[in-house]
């Protein structure tokens, strides 16, 4: 069955992103590229960058198979020359760069934060923090938000907000992730909005282990489910649009209450 969005491609010209120019990372599958389908059916143009080649050409082939207004680029996002030549190969092509997406991960990681060993923990946190912030800087350079307002969307997690958990690496790069967006708000405004989104546990490859305890884990949550891309990219396509004009240096929690209903770690290993 084909996604909702194919029975929307015909309207996408007219959607209220039309015209926009948005890059995403991280974006050949899960909430990348949920993230990538709706601002494509909202009517902007997208570029989804994934470390393989071939899987971001197929994802965007799925949004647009002639190109014209998706593309996939193999970038890992710690590769900066690539991405410098991604980005401003990206303004040339299409005459702007609106919308920036660090959505890209990585959680090598999982234990006792005690027991992580210095590999470990340059990975994470050079994709889950540094990256963000170099691709915003090489965003700048190619002409983010010059011709109109720009916008920043970090993908942080809830997990950030959780110390105990055994992603606890993890849930530090996040919370760093979180006070960048924040200082980046303040220094880059008013040029460009930058905002965060901090998921849950959503149905994705990266929460597998998480997934397979099921209603062990979203049990407690007052919204007992697992998210879907599709949560996540009704706060992107938020924070991204002229609804959100005024709305800058915050990261909105989506993750069905999941916090207020104690953490998904300390539910599944109690079970």
């Amino acid at each position: 069955m084909p996604h909702k969005g194919c029975q929307r491609e015909a309207t996408a010209q007219d959607g209220p992103m039309k015209g926009r120019v948005a890059v995403i990372t991280g974006g050949s599958r899960g909430i990348g590229l949920g993230i990538a389908r709706r601002f494509h059916e909202r009517g902007a143009r997208v570029v989804l960058c994934a470390r393989n080649a071939d899987d971001a050409t197929a994802a965007a082939q799925t949004l647009d198979p002639t190109g014209g207004t998706a593309l996939g680029a193999g970038v890992h996002v710690s590769d900066e020359d690539a991405a410098r030549t991604l980005l401003a190969d990206v303004r040339e092509r299409w005459g702007a760069l609106d919308v920036l997406v660090n959505n890209a991960a990585a959680n090598p990681h999982f234990g006792p934060t005690y027991t992580v060993d210095h590999g470990r923990w340059q990975k994470i946190m050079e994709v889950n923090l540094w990256a963000p912030l170099r691709w915003t800087q090489l965003a700048l350079e190619a002409g983010l938000g010059e011709n109109r307002p720009g916008s920043v969307l970090m993908v942080s997690s809830n997990v950030a907000e959780t110390p105990g958990s055994p992603s606890g690496v993890y849930g530090m790069s996040k919370a760093a992730l979180n006070y960048l967006t924040a200082q980046l708000a303040v220094e880059l405004g008013p040029r460009v909005r930058v905002n965060g989104i901090a998921p849950g546990v959503v149905n994705t490859r990266f929460s597998g282990p998480l997934i397979a305890g099921g209603e062990k884990v979203y049990g407690r949550w007052p919204l007992p489910r697992f998210g879907e891309p599709e949560d996540v990219a009704d706060a992107a396509e938020f924070l991204a649009g002229e609804a959100a004009s005024w709305v800058t240096g915050q990261v909105l929690t989506v993750d069905g209450g999941a916090l207020l209903g104690g953490d998904e770690f300390s539910a599944l290993e109690s079970a």
